[in-house]
C-alpha cells in the first residue's frame, strides 16, 4: 500500500496501544507520510516523530511511570470492575465521594490542576516546534467557545499537545493564539478528517472505550455519561469511513487512567497490528473501508 497518513485516537491509558502499532511499523520497515493524533494519540504520535521509532517510545513511557509523573484522581476503594467502561468526570466524581469535595470540584474550572500534565509533557517531549520535526505532525483540539475542531500543525510542540489532551472538566483549557482549547476527542476522537489533510489513504487506529453494561446503582451522572459515550460512538463510525484502514486492538475494557496496564496495552497494539498484517491469528478488529 502507499505510505499512509496515521490517524491515532485518544483514550488515555489505551492510547498505550498506538506504541505496539508503532513499533511494529518500524519492525517491517513500513514507512508513514504523516502523523495527526487527538490526546494520547498526539502525545504518542509527537513522541515517535521527536525519537524516531516505536522502542523509543515504550522505553521514554517506562521511564515516566516509574517516576510516577501522570495525573490521576484520588485512589478508590471501589474495585476496577466497577469503574471500567466510566468517563474520566464520572471517575472523578465517584472517588470524590464527600458531598463538600464534590461541590468543590464542580465549581472550579477543572478537577487536576494544569501543572500535573504539563511536567508529563515536559518530561515526555523536547522544547521544539512542529515544523521543524522530521516526518509531519499535527494534533488536534477543539476550540471550548465555537466548537470548532483546530488542527495544530505549526508552533511549539508541547503547547499542541496539551491542548489536544487537556481533557474538559478534568485538565484546565490551555490558551493557543486567544483560543481556549480542550481534547480534541470532544469533536474528533479519531482524527480521520483531520489527517486527510496529507493527501494520502488514511490508517486509523480506534482505541476508544466499550461501552460496557449498566448497573442498576448506577448514579444519574454515569446514565448521562453513558449516554454520551452512545452518542460519541455514532459519531466515531460516522468519522472513520474516511479512512482507507482502520486498526481497533481489544483494550476498550480499559480505564484512561489505568497507567499500571501500559505493558499490556502495548502489547494488545502490537498484536493487533501483526494480525492486521497476517503474521499471527490474534484477537482484534479490522475494517477495510
Amino acid at each position: 500500500m502507499r505510505p499512509p497518513a496515521l490517524a491515532l485516537g485518544g483514550g488515555g491509558t489505551r492510547g498505550f496501544a498506538h506504541i505496539g502499532v508503532l513499533q511494529e511499523l518500524d519492525r517491517h520497515s513500513l514507512p508513514i507520510r504523516s502523523i495527526t493524533g487527538t490526546s494520547m494519540g498526539a502525545i504518542v504520535g509527537a513522541m515517535y516523530a521527536c525519537l524516531g521509532s516505536g522502542d523509543a517510545v515504550r522505553e521514554k513511557w517506562r521511564e515516566a511511570l516509574a517516576r510516577d509523573l501522570l495525573p490521576s484522581p484520588p485512589q478508590s476503594s471501589r474495585s476496577r470492575s466497577t469503574e471500567v467502561q466510566e468517563h474520566p468526570l464520572l471517575q472523578a466524581a465517584r472517588r470524590f465521594r464527600n458531598r463538600l469535595v464534590v461541590s468543590f470540584a464542580l465549581h472550579q474550572p477543572s478537577m487536576l490542576e494544569g501543572t500535573s500534565i504539563a511536567e508529563a509533557v515536559e518530561f515526555l517531549l523536547p522544547d521544539v516546534q512542529i515544523e521543524d520535526l522530521p516526518i509531519r505532525f499535527s494534533a488536534v483540539a477543539v476550540d471550548l467557545d465555537t466548537g470548532e475542531s483546530v488542527t495544530l500543525d505549526a508552533g511549539p510542540l508541547r503547547t499542541a499537545v496539551k491542548a489536544s489532551g487537556a481533557i474538559p472538566g478534568v485538565l484546565p483549557a490551555v490558551e493557543i493564539d486567544g483560543r481556549q482549547l480542550v481534547d480534541g476527542g470532544v469533536v474528533s476522537e479519531i482524527p480521520v478528517r483531520e489527517a486527510h489533510g496529507a493527501y494520502r489513504p488514511v490508517f486509523a487506529v480506534d482505541v476508544s472505550m466499550d461501552l460496557g453494561k449498566r448497573s442498576d446503582s448506577d448514579i444519574a451522572l454515569n446514565t448521562m455519561m453513558r449516554t454520551q459515550t452512545m452518542t460519541a460512538a455514532i459519531v466515531r463510525q460516522d468519522q472513520l469511513r474516511g479512512a482507507r484502514w482502520v486498526l481497533k486492538p481489544e483494550v476498550g475494557h480499559a480505564t484512561w487512567s489505568d497507567w499500571d496496564l501500559f505493558e499490556e496495552m502495548v502489547e494488545t497494539g502490537a498484536e493487533a497490528m501483526r494480525a492486521w498484517l497476517g503474521i499471527l491469528d490474534a484477537r482484534y478488529s479490522i475494517l477495510d473501508i
